[in-house]
């Protein structure tokens, strides 16, 4: 079966694309406001959408290329979801290719992330929303992240 996959032109540069994926603030800015970033290759990376939770290791790091991560844990806090760590095991790779001045094409791949998993649909969709949220901040300074919640 067909894992995830999208790709889109981005209004930047490779540098800022990957400086979106691989610093606290590129990450807040674009996927969730609430997560704890580690910066090297073998570090963890946990991302945190209110009671769920995604725990990713730093697999690659290619500067203005390549950032790849993988999931060592998951819970997706979806009552209709029998199977809340479907994530656990998949890899997600953003490839990046200059596309003309100024501009990056990224090619997303969630290895793993198939549609036999009951959570297909609904990371879709979320996927959808967050690499827009991705374009919308590399080339605005300005995405629409999981916001942390008001305590």
């Amino acid at each position: 079966m067909s894992h995830y996959r999208q790709s889109l032109v981005l209004e930047a540069d490779p540098a800022a694309v990957y400086a979106a994926l691989t610093t606290p603030k590129g990450l807040r800015g674009w996927w969730t406001q609430n997560c704890d970033v580690a910066t090297e290759v073998g570090g963890t990376i946990q991302f945190r959408f209110g009671h769920s939770y995604k725990n990713m290791r730093i697999e690659r790091l290619e500067p203005d290329r390549e950032v790849c991560w993988f999931c060592t844990g998951a819970h997706i806090a979806v009552d209709q979801l029998a199977h809340k760590d479907e994530w656990v095991g998949t890899q997600l790779v953003f490839r990046l290719t200059p596309d003309g001045e100024e501009r990056t094409r990224v090619d997303f791949e969630h290895v793993g992330l198939v549609p036999a998993f009951q959570c297909y649909d609904l990371c879709s969709i979320g996927w959808r929303h967050y690499l827009n949220s991705l374009q919308q901040f590399v080339e605005t300074g300005r995405g629409t992240p999981h916001e942390l919640a008001a305590e």
